[in-house]
Parts: C-alpha cells; structure tokens; sequence
C-alpha cells in the first residue's frame, strides 16, 4: 500500500522558512524533510512491478532535472539569511535570483572565496544556466572550475556576450567534440546504433573511431551475435552405439559422451542423470525427444536451461514459459530465447520489457520484433539516455524527436549546454520549451532558440 503522507502543516512550513528569525537549526529540518519527500519511494507503492514502472528515473542526472516538488519551501529557504550554507548551494540552482539576492551570499564569499567549490558539479552547471549571474561571480567561480564549469562559463552570456555571425560552426565544432562512451557504455551504444537514435555525423564520427569497443559495437548492430554455448556443448551428434542398459552405471566421461549421440532411449534415460553436465548435454541435443524437453526445463540447474534455450527444437509454449523467468541467472537463457528460431512476437514483447540490456538488444535486433514492441525499447532507451552517466547519450535523447515529450521538457534543467542546444534545435520540442531556451545563459544555446523562433514564425505567417 501506498506510504502515508507526513502528517506537516506544509503552509507552516513555507512561513517559517520565509521569517528571517527562523534558526538555522530549524531551517535545517525543514531541508531534511524536503530530501524526505523528494525520494522517489515516497508517496508510492514498493512492489517490484511499480518499481520496474520507475527505472527510468535512475540515473546521475535525476536529481536535478526535475525541480523539488515542494518549490514554495523551497524558494523560502533560498531567500532566508538564515539557511545553512549547504541547504543554500544545495537548492540555488532552482532559484538562481532568490540565491543571488539573498544578502548572506556576499558574507559567505568573503568567508568562503572557494564557496562554490562546495556545490555538487552538476547543480552548479544547473545553476549556471541562469542569465543573470555576475560576471565577477562567474570569474570567482572560474578559478576553480572543472573543463565542463570552465566551458560553461567561458560561453556564457556575460562572458561572451552574444554570439557572432559565426555561432553555428563555432556551436557545431564544439558539440563534434562531445566524448564518446566508455567502455561501460558499449551495450548502450549497441542498443541506441540499433534502434537509429544517432544523428548521421554522431554515427559517421563512430565509425571513424578506433576504439576498439566501438568498433565491437558498431559490428555487433549489423551481425547477429554467436550463440553463448558453453565450450562444453561445441560437439557433434554422436552416432556411436550405446548400451542402453549399462549406460546409466557408466563412468561420467561415457555418460557425457552417450548424451551427444543420436538416440532418443539413451536421452530419454539420461535426460534424469545425477551430473548437470550430462543433462546440459541432453538439453542441447536436437535429437532429444520432444516430450522430455518439459523436464529439462524445470531443471534446479541453469545452465541445464541455459542448453535448452539453445536447442532449435524447442517449441513455442515451452519458450514462452521458460521467457517468464526473470531471474539474474537465466539472463543467458533469455538471451538465447530471443534469437531462437521459433520464437513469436508475443514472446519478443514479453522480452523487451527485460532488465537487461544485452537480452533487449537481442530483442532489437530479432526481425520478428513487433512495431509496438520496438515502439517500446525506443521509449525505454530514450529514457534511459535522459539520466545517463555518460554526456553522449543524454544528448542523443535531447536531440531525438522520439523521446517522450515530458523527458524534453526536463531538459530544460540539464546541465549540460550541449544538451540543451540539440533540445532548442530539435523539431519536436513545442514553442514555450524553445522561449525559455531563447533567455539562456549560453550564448549558443540561446542564439539557437532565437533562430528557431524566428523561423517558425515565418513559417506561421
């Protein structure tokens, strides 16, 4: 059930937070109530379905894309002299103006020349947004800056003031620059190469890379992937005879042998042997009876189902049934079931709402894959992008006409300029997204909100 709701007069917390003889002790429960209520649990049912309805929001940037819901307490505590200096720089970016004139703020850098310093990096940029910040404060801040900071704030309005005629190449030279993921991010990558999220020069400038998990990805898109079989399992049917009454007692050696052969009694007896590695064998095997595969999938071992996902003969019902095992450890065994030859688009849609990535990549990549369903992973990659540790793939789905109308508009907190730059150029975003972009500090980002809005006027007129 749904978590009960603090039993606080909300309004009489918006009071004390706004009076200057308010102490900072309690300013400061005012601020541990509001990180309370700004978890994502709060307020909302824990079951694992619910959660996996969330996952989305998981990520480095989920913090500060979206402002705290409480903004009235909030804007309080950002005006109050008397707000502890991190509850101040944890909270400045959504109210730059209220921060800047709170008269505490010139006391703090007197005390403090490296105040900033302080901030979390991605409020900071947050905070940097903001038009109207001081050129002398955006000096002070630069001292100490990293190369994101330092950028931001060579390129803001009051650094650079508006930019020439030449914005757009110099704009476009800088995001060319934007660092490509990790290794970490290579299935990301694979997963975004395969559903088209790129632009043409992001993908053009892939492949011209040399690095080496790059160029996996990018042949990983185009080529279905081997099938994970165990070492183990690389042999061929055996035709030899066995003596099926014998065979049970045999040493393990004649057994893992036996169950490579071509004949159905011998697999049907060792369909139930004591050794996993036999029954794996038996699992795999296309000449094993049909009515005996039921059993190997209840299997208490996974790898014996990892080998029976593996087997072409597998019919439809029983991979559907063995697709509903959500577990960690069949992860494999998914994997297999989403590139098996008699898999159905039924069971690929079950599956591209998988937790794994490498599962719904297979998904991805399957032709069978239904519209709906790849309507489906797009969403989730997309979403995905938005709050991802690596800077690429938040811009890719800040320049997407794809993602989710809602996930544009956060962008308008993102702390990346480069982000919010693809957001002003992209044809999905409506018109009061691309206005407020037109007042942003960064000089290009603005330019490209102001070029929009004069085109679509025209275009209008």
């Amino acid at each position: 059930m749904p978590n009960q709701p603090l039993a606080l007069d909300e309004q009489a917390m918006v009071q004390a937070a706004s009076d200057s003889t308010t102490t900072p002790e309690e300013l400061l429960r005012i601020a541990n109530y509001l990180a309370l209520v700004a978890d994502p649990d709060f307020e909302r049912p824990t079951s694992g379905t619910d959660f996996l309805r969330f996952i989305g929001r998981q990520g480095p940037l989920a913090v500060v894309l979206e402002p705290h819901p409480r903004t009235a307490i909030v804007a309080a505590l950002v005006a109050n002299p008397n707000t502890p200096q991190k509850t101040l720089l944890h909270f400045a970016a959504d109210f730059p103006e209220a921060f800047l004139a709170n008269p505490v703020l010139l006391l703090l850098l007197l005390e403090h020349p490296d105040l900033f310093r302080q901030m979390d990096e991605l409020r900071l940029l947050v905070f940097l947004r903001h038009p109207a910040i001081p050129l002398n404060l955006l000096n002070t801040i630069r001292g100490y800056a990293s190369p994101d900071v330092a950028q931001a704030i060579a390129y803001h309005i009051n650094s650079y003031s508006e930019a020439g005629a030449d914005w757009q190449a110099q704009a476009e030279a800088l995001v060319a620059q934007l660092a490509l993921p990790p290794v970490d991010g290579q299935e990301a990558l694979i997963e975004h190469l395969a559903l088209g999220t790129l632009p043409a020069w992001l993908e053009q400038r892939l492949r011209a890379s040399n690095e080496e998990h790059i160029q996996q990805a990018l042949q990983q898109t185009v080529t279905v992937l081997e099938d994970e079989v165990f070492a183990a399992m690389s042999y061929t049917v055996n035709h030899e005879r066995f003596d099926l009454a014998t065979i049970a007692t045999a040493d393990r050696e004649l057994r893992k042998l036996a169950a490579e052969s071509s004949d159905p009694e011998i697999l049907r007896l060792l369909a139930d042997d004591d050794d996993p590695s036999v029954r794996a064998r038996v699992a795999f095997n296309i000449n094993t009876p049909l009515e005996v595969l039921p059993s190997l999938e209840l299997d208490d071992v996974q790898p014996v189902r990892n080998a029976l996902a593996l087997n072409p003969n597998v019919p439809t019902a029983l991979l559907a049934t063995m697709a509903r095992d959500y577990s960690w450890s069949a992860l494999r065994m998914r994997k297999a079931i989403a590139q098996h030859p008699n898999v159905t688009p039924d069971i690929l849609a079950r599956l591209a709402t998988d937790e794994s990535i490498q599962v719904r990549n297979a998904v991805v990549r399957n032709k069978q894959t239904s519209a709906s369903a790849r309507q489906q992973l797009l969403d989730r990659a997309l979403t995905a992008a938005l709050y991802s540790a690596h800077p690429m793939f938040h811009f890719i789905a800040m320049a997407n006409q794809y993602t989710n109308p809602d996930h544009l508009r956060k962008g308008l907190r993102s702390p990346y300029w480069y982000a919010r730059y693809a957001l002003a150029l992209n044809p999905a975003v409506p018109l009061e997204i691309i206005s407020e972009l037109a007042n942003d500090a960064h000089c290009f980002v603005r330019r490209a909100a102001q070029t929009v809005l004069e085109q679509r006027a025209k275009e209008q007129a």
